[in-house]
Formats: C-alpha cells, structure tokens, sequence
C-alpha cells in the first residue's frame, strides 16, 4: 500500500490549538455522532456552495453536493469562483450569499473572523485526520502547487526547479504563475536558492527582488481553470498549476505534465461565512464531505488527497502517483505555513497589490 505522510512544519502553538479542539470537539460528539449519521429531511431547502471553478467545482459537485442531495431533498446552487476580497466584503456589509464556501488554509486562518463555528452537534468530523478539524471548517482535500509544463512547448527539456521557472533564457516565452502573495513568495525564493527548510520566516525583500526579474514574462492568472486552459493551449511553457489540475488535463490527453520537484502542498476547507442564509442546511452539508466514499471519489475524479484515512483504501491505484500526500511525493516538496501566513497575509498582500502596479 502507497505510503501517506501526515503533516509536518505546523509551528507549536499551531498543534497545541488544533490538540485542544479536537479533544473538545470529540468530547461533544457523543450525541453528534447519532444525528450526524441519521438520515436528515431538508426537503424545500437549499444553500449556496462557492469553490473555485472549472473541473475541480464540477468533481465536488459529484462527489460531495449530489449525494447530499439525494439523501436529505435539499438544494445545493453552484457559485463561484472562490474570491478572498468578494468574500470579506459579502461578510462585512452583512450580506453573504455563500453558504458553504471552499477556501485554503492559508486563507482561514488569516481570516478566521469571518466564518461561523461549526456545529459538532451536527457535523460529525470523528472520521477526520483530526489535524484536519479546525473550529471554524473541516478540511475536504489535500493538494499542491506544482512547477508544471507544456511538454510540446519545452521539448524533453523540462522544467525541475523553480529556479529553472525563473530562467527566462532556458525557457523563453511567458509563464503562468498565481496572482497573489502566497504561494509566490515561497517559490520566488526558492527559485533565489533558499532552501525549503530555510524558508520561514519568509524574507520578503528577497522574494520581490526575485520577482524583478521576470515580472515582464509573466502571465498572471487568479482563476485555475484558466491557467490550465493557457498550457493546454501552449501559450505558456511552464509555470505553477495544481496537481489535481494538472491531472486533470493530462488525463484528457493534454501533453501538460509536472514534476513533485519543490512541490508546495496545501489543504482546503469547507467553512460557512458568518451571517450566512442558509447555516442549518450548511451545517448538514458538511457530512457529505467527510463521508469517506465522497472523498474517494473526489480523489479518483481530481486528484486531490483525502482528509479522512478511511477514503484512501477507495483511491484507484492509476489515481496514487498523482497525489500530493504520497511519501515520495511529499518527500520532494515542503508544506505551507498557514500559521506564518495568519500574521503576515494582510502584509504581504498590500505589498504585492503594490508592486504589480510599479
């Protein structure tokens, strides 16, 4: 059986906040479990589900949003894409319309002011990797960001670091890379020679500097589905796609492939924005994501690790090299501080609304 790595690189007071709750929120599921489990008529009812878009939306819809709906009678409406300021702008004027939305790690916990605790009367997390149970939402995947190429652009030549993503003169032609703060920053440094266990805390003079040097040969996406779109139609060489992502076109007979080389994982939740229409059915919804068929079957459409262990028995053995949590796979790459990011997030993004505009 393939080997999956738990999470490493979480600072201390991380691991004891995530201890403390998930010992209390065990401590709270003893009538939790029973109703969680039992089947729940929300018949006439519906909320809003907000992901990211594109074939990943469309996986969480089969395998996390129909089967609510088969077994409770509500309905789930699909929104999106996902979009850290349009979010805090629903929360803060007291007007969300998203029930249930997917965020990263990074993101949660350098927001947390603006999710709903969740129920434990109601949501049943006991079937977790409890690293993945925060008070605020319930993680649904494991992923990475990964150095990927267009292998008809570049030729047998690949990319394998990220300092070879930065060498404009190795691989000429524009690149694709996120538009935001994180994970730019960790992969701009590395690509300056940091090594990944030397990363945090994150010199952020340096990385911009890096950034200097090919901010002219860079496409910058914020939507997923359109950075996969701009390899599959070689318009870009190389640049940052996510595994699930990657696989997904790769699969479908897109000559676009990756390397683990540097890969930088992450994990998603599943939150409720506070002041949200819909909080009962939301509530409910997030027993569908934990169920451990749910999770397998997401893995086997996109590719993205489960966060409950159970789900991995399920995964097809073609599925396995793809993902992030893998022991070789992890062995090769780091994983993303959402502790350091809590404190720097709103920083680093103001810098780097800035320095796109210079």
């Amino acid at each position: 059986m393939t080997k999956h790595t738990k999470p490493t690189g979480l600072n201390r007071r991380t691991i004891l906040k995530t201890s403390l709750y998930a010992t209390a929120s065990f401590a709270a599921l003893g009538a939790g479990t029973r109703s969680a489990s039992a089947a729940i008529d929300l018949s006439g009812k519906q909320m809003v589900f907000a992901s990211w878009g594109g074939s990943y939306q469309a996986a969480q819809e089969t395998a996390y949003c129909n089967p609510f709906m088969e077994a409770t009678g509500a309905t789930v409406i699909q929104d999106g894409p996902m979009n850290g300021s349009k979010l805090r702008t629903m929360v803060e004027a007291g007007e969300p319309i998203w029930d249930v939305v997917d965020v990263t790690d990074t993101f949660l916990f350098a927001n947390e002011d603006l999710f709903e605790d969740l129920d434990y009367n109601v949501v049943d997390a006991s079937p977790l990797d409890q690293t993945y149970v925060h008070p605020k939402g319930i993680g649904c995947i494991i992923w990475s960001y990964n150095i990927a190429f267009n292998t008809d652009v570049v030729g047998e030549n690949t990319p394998q670091s990220w300092a070879d993503v930065f060498d404009v003169e190795k691989f000429p032609g524009k690149r694709a890379l996120r538009d935001r703060a994180y994970p730019m920053m960790e992969i701009a440094l590395m690509a300056d020679g940091v090594a990944p266990e030397d990363l945090y805390p994150l010199d952020l003079d340096r990385a911009f500097a890096k950034l200097d040097t090919i901010k002219d040969h860079v496409i910058w996406y914020t939507s997923n589905s359109a950075a996969q779109q701009l390899f599959v139609d070689g318009e870009v060489g190389v640049g940052l796609l996510l595994n699930g992502r990657v696989f997904d076109v790769n699969k479908k007979g897109a000559p676009v492939d990756l390397t683990w080389n540097q890969n930088i994982r992450s994990i998603d939740y599943l939150v409720i924005p506070k002041g949200a229409p819909n909080t009962e059915v939301a509530q409910h919804f997030m027993n569908a994501t934990v169920d451990a068929d749910n999770q397998a079957l997401m893995a086997n459409t996109i590719a993205y690790a489960p966060c409950n262990p159970a789900a991995f028995d399920m995964i097809e053995e073609d599925v396995l090299p793809w993902l992030a949590t893998t022991q070789e796979n992890a062995d090769k790459g780091l994983l993303i501080d959402p502790a350091y990011w809590r404190d720097n997030l709103a920083e680093a993004t103001e810098r780097w609304t800035e320095w796109k505009l210079t």
